[in-house]
């Protein structure tokens, strides 16, 4: 009888143990996922910057179907929270080393740009607009190729 009491004993206490383990690994856990950072996953370019044509110069070829771009203007404004380090690319500008730049938009602030360019060419799309690709990104959000439409009438130079 005394030896059933002692196994009796060490199978509570073993249950005992294992239970007080479980429950510090639970602990344990728990306060590593709340010091864990949270997802820092950015949000795209395209939705916390918002870029608009303001105007441009241009030649028009092939019945006004087609522009060269040479001068473009562009109004970017900050929709999605502060923006920094905001830069522009994919654009054959001038100075082939330097990209559009703004060093800071507060939210719901916009800045005009006039971006000095070799040559862009672009026709008109179904809608009757020119369609202008530009990649643009800032330490907030992700890089993100977007598609501006440029409405010839606010494009002006010559036509050929």
């Amino acid at each position: 009888m005394k030896r059933h009491g002692k196994s009796k004993l060490k199978r509570n206490i073993l249950l005992i143990t294992t239970i007080a383990i479980a429950m510090i690994i639970i602990v344990a856990a728990a306060i590593r996922n709340q010091y864990r950072p949270k997802n820092t996953e950015k949000p795209s370019a395209s939705e916390y910057l918002k870029v608009e044509h303001i105007g441009s110069i241009g030649t028009f070829y092939n019945n006004n179907r087609t522009v060269d771009i040479s001068e473009l203007g562009l109004k970017i404004t900050a929709i999605g929270g502060n923006a920094t380090a905001i830069l522009i690319t994919d654009l054959p500008t001038a100075n082939e080393e330097e990209y559009p730049y703004i060093d800071f938009l507060e939210q719901g602030t916009s800045k005009e740009l006039t971006i000095l360019i070799k040559s862009y060419v672009t026709s008109l799309n179904e809608e009757g607009l020119f369609p202008l690709d530009l990649t643009i990104g800032c330490n907030e959000a992700e890089p993100a190729e977007i598609t501006i439409y440029l409405d010839p009438n606010d494009v002006v130079g010559p036509h050929y």
